[in-house]
């Protein structure tokens, strides 16, 4: 049996609805000692999820199989969500799913921001008392939070990205789709591919058959 890190919830009087509320700060707030502890497993994707956490602002190279393809993909670790990760490139955004995922290497050398520790939002006294008093509202109204907490899927996150240029690769058939960014489903991107005076092109690819997702910023 593996052994895991764990931190005990203090016994307390408060009301049932608070102490679940104050647990999950606490556990959010230790998440990083957590998870040293666990190596990542592929069927635990939230435990990825925090490991990742920690190495934001870092540049990281990540390496992936994709249908016995073999990438690496480099840059600063922006984002970690459900079920993939972000890295920023100069102006341009790279979106993998953790299904392709091999492994992370972190260079802290060379880090976009060598003391973003002190950026985590659980440092910051007024954060954590609207967390502990007015949890449910202070997480619903940010979208920071929300990934944070529970995890925000491929799909939603690229919600951010929509009417921007984006280049898709995927591997059937084996191509790379250009376009604009329309918008998404649970399990697709829908990309406008072309435009005329008289009509307009689309083109709904399925996240399976996506490598990478690149999202040029201008």
């Amino acid at each position: 049996m593996k052994k895991r890190i764990g931190i005990s919830s203090p016994t307390t009087s408060l009301p049932e609805k608070q102490f679940i509320e104050l647990r999950a700060c606490i556990e959010e707030a230790n998440h990083i000692l957590q998870s040293l502890g666990n190596p990542p497993q592929p069927e635990n994707p939230r435990q990825l999820q925090l490991k990742l956490d920690s190495l934001m602002g870092d540049h990281v190279r990540l390496k992936l199989a994709f249908r016995g393809k073999f990438r690496t993909v480099r840059g600063i670790l922006v984002q970690a969500g459900r079920n993939y990760v972000q890295v920023r490139e100069n102006r341009i955004q790279k979106y993998v799913l953790y299904d392709d995922l091999i492994s992370v290497t972190a260079n802290k050398k060379a880090s976009s921001f060598p003391h973003h520790e002190a950026e985590n939002p659980y440092f910051n006294e007024e954060l954590n008392c609207e967390l502990l008093y007015h949890f449910s509202e202070t997480v619903s109204g940010s979208v920071k939070l929300l990934n944070r907490f529970f995890g925000i899927p491929l799909s939603i996150a690229l919600l951010q990205q929509v009417g921007k240029k984006v280049e898709i690769l995927r591997d059937e058939p084996a191509d790379e789709v250009s376009g604009i960014l329309i918008n998404t489903t649970d399990n697709a991107v829908i990309v406008q591919t072309a435009s005329t005076q008289n009509s307009k092109s689309f083109e709904t690819i399925p996240f399976n058959d996506i490598e990478l997702i690149r999202v040029m910023n201008s």
